[in-house]
């Protein structure tokens, strides 16, 4: 049991390395939020095959959350912190499966807009500018996560079967990741990433010390 919820919690940690080193692919992502008021740039953007890595290795990414979620809450259900934990998997499953719609419009609207754009077509702008359900559907994916996360940072802390700055760790890299700059969302990945790494050995080595005794 163990040994799968390592294996699960390091699809996490490649996870974060899979958007962290995606985010070095083009040189802004914030570009796309900008469409209404820098349509050439977005255009520019979302029409180039960086772009399309970018935007497709979310849904690979997505997927790894996922399995790392639900190996996470199994270590956890078995805790007098399962509560926090429940809260935690139903919050961030809800972000991942935002998620995946997230970036299933990244990487076929987005894309078709900018063609459309640089077509002379600029009446397609409105419909990918981030303003009235599209930017509430965005928000959606940011808050779900936000609050599963914190939800599962009080689990892990309140359990003592993990690192208590793990969860918080992980905390910490989700909430860099609105923040503009390559850089800044190159680290905001790194660090969530990181911390499920952290987990894993954690976890890994404990049942190591288990398996001599």
């Amino acid at each position: 049991m163990k040994n799968r919820i390592v294996i699960s919690l390091t699809c996490l940690g490649v996870a974060g390395l899979v958007f962290a080193f995606g985010d070095l692919l083009i040189d802004q992502e914030n570009a796309i939020f900008k469409a209404a008021h820098e349509p050439e740039k977005f255009a520019a953007l979302t029409t180039s095959n960086a772009y399309l890595w970018w935007a497709g290795r979310g849904f690979f990414g997505v997927f790894l959350e996922m399995i790392g979620t639900l190996g996470l809450y199994l270590f956890l259900q078995k805790s007098k912190a399962e509560k926090w934990a429940f809260a935690g998997l139903l919050l961030t499953l809800s972000h991942q499966l935002l998620g995946i719609g997230v970036f299933a419009i990244a990487f076929f609207l987005f894309p078709a807009a900018g063609h459309l754009y640089q077509q002379g077509i600029s009446d397609i702008i409105p419909f990918v500018s981030m303003e009235g359900a599209l930017a509430v559907y965005f928000g959606l994916s940011l808050v779900s996560t936000m609050l599963g996360l914190f939800c599962m940072a009080i689990a892990i802390q309140k359990s003592n079967m993990l690192p208590k700055a793990s969860g918080w760790m992980a905390l910490l890299g989700f909430a860099l990741i609105p923040v503009p700059g390559v850089i800044v969302q190159f680290l905001a990945n790194a660090i969530w990433g990181a911390a499920y790494f952290w987990m894993a050995i954690y976890i890994h080595k404990i049942s190591k010390r288990s398996t001599r005794n």
